[in-house]
């Protein structure tokens, strides 16, 4: 029975671990932190998780939170200029989403492999150690990688290279914010300058846990939402944030944060997102092919809220594919076809709902003013976060009338 080597414990690597120990697998996971870290650390990014990956959550024994994390019921969406709203509507989810907090998830799932007899290995492993290890092992999945190891996975060439990120970003984990009253997330577009994006979520170590607001600022590069820099303290990024919103939010909706305080210390993060698709099997310095997941293989803005969903529907995937082979070969030709009902399933959809939400074409922003008017085309426009591949019943010629079906 083949062993697999796992590099990168988030929102690929533990689920896929996790579904692999399960069913008896000899796996090693390989974390840059060990639980304590993560819990202790910065927060990492915004996350909304849609029912479909909460139920792959549940089936795997992961759903700790699905009874205590606040519903997100919905999306208010608003188009504000100069102060002033120029288009807004709500649209309902079919079934409720759900937010918790990266270091919440993560220390707790971490505790968990490794209480069910997981084998851990905490580091960073540079290229060479990955390809001499990867000797060692059936089958390496990398879920996480940056520079050189990233550079393994060649871009695709069926997707246009972006050369810099869309949006400069800056996440704050609050308390004191006042709740939305429909227990609804709110998206604002500013034309031309980014977007604010919040909802309800939960933080605090495991068992300790509590509501809280999560709010990601989206600046355009260069532009008046985009003054963040990296090295302000927490306490800074959370005072810019209060301007930014009082300067440019409607006040009944800038009003909502006034009270609202940081979490905790490192309840503060800003940086970028370089969008990338890459192909997914790369090749290391010895030839040796490695099968890429998640982020490695489609990075998105954290704008669409893709990231999380695209990760979970690629660890649960290629857990059936390994499973459906105990003793491989887990050679080139299999990672391709492993990694394809992903990749056309789930991601290249995803990706592109998350440009497309950032740049709106014509078409959807003709949607976006119907939906004004119509309640049944802002609820299918508010699901597609949930299912992207809906997104093409959108750009049909009569995209102003709700999708049927």
């Amino acid at each position: 029975m083949g062993h697999i080597r796992i590099l990168g414990a988030g929102e690929c690597g533990l689920p896929l671990a996790h579904r692999l120990l399960r069913a008896g697998r000899p796996v090693t996971l390989v974390a840059a932190r060990e639980a304590a870290a993560v819990l202790n650390g910065t927060v990492t990014s915004t996350q909304v998780k849609f029912p479909a990956t909460l139920d792959l959550e549940t089936a795997a024994g992961l759903g700790h939170w699905r009874s205590m994390a606040p519903e997100i019921q919905g999306i208010r969406l608003a188009a504000v200029l100069d102060g002033r709203r120029i288009l807004g509507w709500t649209g309902r989810f079919s079934r409720p989403a759900q937010s918790v907090d990266q270091r919440t998830v993560f220390a707790r799932w971490l505790t968990d492999y490794i209480d069910a007899g997981g084998d851990l290995e905490i580091g960073d492993p540079p290229v060479a150690e990955v390809d001499r290890r990867a000797a060692e092992y059936d089958l390496t999945v990398v879920t996480r990688a940056s520079g050189e190891l990233a550079a393994c996975f060649p871009a695709d060439p069926a997707w246009p290279a972006a050369d810099r990120p869309a949006r400069q970003l800056a996440v704050l984990y609050l308390d004191g914010a006042i709740p939305d009253p429909d227990d609804l997330g709110i998206y604002v577009s500013l034309p031309g300058l980014g977007e604010v994006i919040s909802y309800p979520g939960l933080t605090g170590a495991p068992g300790e846990e509590r509501r809280c607001e999560m709010l990601l600022i989206e600046a355009r590069p260069g532009g008046p939402l985009d003054v963040f820099d990296p090295h302000d303290s927490s306490s800074e990024q959370l005072r810019r944030t209060l301007r930014l919103l009082d300067t440019y939010l409607p006040a009944d909706l800038a009003d909502r944060y006034r009270a609202a305080e940081l979490t905790d210390a490192r309840a503060a993060l800003t940086g970028a997102v370089k969008p990338a698709v890459r192909l997914p099997v790369g090749t290391l310095p010895s030839g040796r092919p490695v099968l890429g997941g998640g982020d490695v293989v489609c990075r998105m803005d954290p704008g669409g809220a893709q990231g999380a969903n695209n990760a979970a529907h690629c660890a649960e995937i290629y857990a059936a594919a390994i499973l459906a082979r105990p003793d491989g070969p887990f050679d080139r030709s299999w990672m391709f076809s492993a990694a394809t009902p992903w990749l056309t399933g789930t991601a290249h959809h995803a990706a592109r709902w998350t440009a497309a939400v950032l740049d709106p074409p014509a078409g959807m922003q003709q949607l976006m003013q119907s939906a004004q008017h119509d309640p049944a085309l802002a609820n299918a426009f508010a699901d597609t976060f949930a299912r992207p591949a809906d997104m093409v019943r959108f750009a049909a010629p009569n995209a102003g009338t709700a999708p049927q079906g």
